[in-house]
């Protein structure tokens, strides 16, 4: 998740002059076009295209950097989802297993 957080940033701050695409995914149907041309063998031919200014990538930089923080994956990686619903529902059923008979008491110690 950390690369694919960085990817985005370097891919957005990349230009002719300098392609930043190490992180992009190199496959035929990425969502990157450089890399794109890469696999086709074309990669001479590309332009970059709406490139933000150095100045304001250097700015929103702190903002990848606290994207890309482990402790915030790890809030994802337990219920598989960005999903808030289905984030509690994987923590109360953690707490509460359906394999185990709960009573009530314990799905409401879960719960709250």
């Amino acid at each position: 998740m950390r690369k694919a957080v960085w990817a985005v940033y370097f891919h957005i701050r990349s230009s002719d002059e300098e392609p930043l695409h190490s992180f992009c995914p190199v496959d035929p149907n990425s969502w990157c076009k450089y890399q794109n041309q890469v696999v086709e063998g074309s990669v001479e031919t590309f332009r970059h295209s709406n490139k933000l200014p150095v100045a304001v990538m250097d700015a929103i930089k702190a903002v990848f950097n606290d994207l890309s923080q482990p402790k915030l994956s790890k809030k994802c990686l337990g219920g598989k989802t960005q999903n808030n619903n289905e984030s509690i529902n994987s923590l109360i059923w953690e707490l509460c297993p359906k394999t185990l008979g709960c009573g009530r008491k314990i799905v409401d110690i879960s719960t709250n």
